[in-house]
């Protein structure tokens, strides 16, 4: 892995965490804001990158190692709130990177997974996926079926009358929207269960 950036950016990073690090108390500090497995993440990540080892340059492990832990104080929801070896099971890694790549490549999927679990699909997806089984799937079956139900209805008047019939197209939008929410809570549902 090698990192493209200009040396200005470096240096900058660079006086930012000498600044951060000076003082011991703003690690301990970031550490009593996190959970147990963000500690540990973030222990490993100490770790690994003091190992001698990896094929990757030593200015640019330095970097991404710095990177990480100001992201982190900065915002401390973006460290791996996930055992390791949870994690190391649901991503798929290219070629087979050394410690410290695969967890920066953690860091890269917890962060994309938090953005994307703000969208209200997914907010809804993981509403639904709390549900008992049985009633997740007749509550999926049912909205899938209502959906299905009411295009049928906006396409036959269309049809018949050559206008559209804005109830039911409102109710097709509004279950299909559900339905995809739905369908997306039956994943995470099995997606946690495959994992634990």
């Amino acid at each position: 892995m090698k990192i493209v950036v200009s040396e200005k950016t470096r240096e900058t990073i660079d006086k930012e965490f000498s600044r951060f690090m000076a003082d011991p108390n703003n690690l301990a500090r970031l550490k009593m804001k996190l959970t147990y497995n963000q500690r540990v993440f973030i222990e490993n990540l100490q770790q690994v990158y003091n190992e001698e080892s990896g094929s990757m340059e030593a200015e640019d492990k330095l970097l991404l190692f710095q990177e990480a832990i100001l992201t982190f104080n900065a915002r401390p929801e973006l460290v791996p709130n996930a055992p390791i070896d949870m994690l190391r099971k649901s991503i798929n890694f290219k070629n087979t990177p050394d410690d410290f790549e695969e967890l920066i490549v953690m860091i890269k999927v917890w962060k994309n997974s938090l953005r994307r679990s703000k969208r209200p699909v997914n907010k809804l997806g993981v509403f639904f996926g709390a549900w008992p089984k049985p009633v997740l799937y007749a509550a999926f079956v049912a909205i899938l079926t209502t959906a299905f139900m009411a295009l049928l209805n906006v396409a036959t008047h269309f049809y018949i009358y050559s206008n559209v019939d804005f109830a039911q197209l409102t109710i097709a939008v509004i279950t299909g929207f559900l339905s995809i929410a739905s369908g997306k809570g039956i994943y995470f549902r099995l997606l946690t269960e495959k994992l634990m």
